[in-house]
């Protein structure tokens, strides 16, 4: 409620906001920018994307993709999203476990995040494990991050080196130095992670919320496991 009391208020100043930051109330309360404005009018980002994170949820009758890029040079996230109607699917052209050297757009906003492929240099290539960061370091970015969107209900996380832990019927992603992270409790019993790290730290990326961390690719040994 809180939030929604921002929005509005946020809404009711729109003229008042910086450029960025009333971009970021447009598109919260559900105003659209079209993929070709997005095109013609944002900056070009060039770098080798590495596509860290998949996700399909179902939203009502719509099938939404989430895929996660993480930039190799600049570290920066990026979420190209796709939708598919009833009877419909989605095309397979960001593979997780790939690099690709292309030019991305980004929505505006004060947190771009959501992009475009605007131009593919060379075709996708096998992508070793991504470089990772220590939770905290993670933790800073998001909350960087949500001070220039207060709304955002998801954020990436390419964490480098971690281990499933479980305390009673809680699970978590823990450091070697004990700092952890929740697991997000609709995620079912993470054996399959538990399996791939085998008792070893390794490089993970999620999806951070206010329920906790969602995994969804691992890299035990450089090998990637889609979780």
């Amino acid at each position: 409620l809180a939030l929604l009391h921002l929005l509005v208020n946020g809404y009711r100043r729109l003229d008042d906001l910086p450029q960025d930051l009333a971009e970021t109330v447009r598109a919260r309360v559900g105003l659209p920018v079209l993929a070709e404005q997005v095109l013609s009018e944002q900056p070009p980002v060039r770098d080798r994307w590495q596509v860290v994170g998949l996700r399909d949820e179902q939203e009502d009758q719509l099938l939404v993709r989430r895929v996660w890029l993480h930039g190799a040079d600049t570290g920066r996230p990026a979420l190209v999203l796709g939708f598919a109607g009833p009877g419909q699917t989605i095309g397979i052209d960001l593979v997780l476990g790939t690099e690709l050297d292309a030019d991305l757009r980004f929505y505006p906003g004060a947190t771009p995040l959501r992009a475009l492929v605007a131009a593919r240099y060379q075709p996708p290539e096998p992508a070793g494990a991504p470089a990772g960061a220590g939770m905290l370091a993670a933790l800073r970015g998001y909350a960087a991050a949500l001070a220039g969107d207060p709304w955002l209900e998801r954020w990436p996380m390419l964490l480098a080196g971690v281990t499933p832990v479980r305390e009673g019927n809680q699970w978590y992603l823990a450091e070697p130095g004990g700092t952890a992270l929740p697991l997000d409790p609709a995620t079912a019993d993470p054996w399959r992670l538990v399996a791939a790290a085998g008792g070893r730290p390794v490089p993970v990326a999620g999806e951070w919320s206010v329920a906790g961390l969602r995994p969804l690719a691992a890299w035990p040994d450089g090998r990637l496991v889609r979780l």
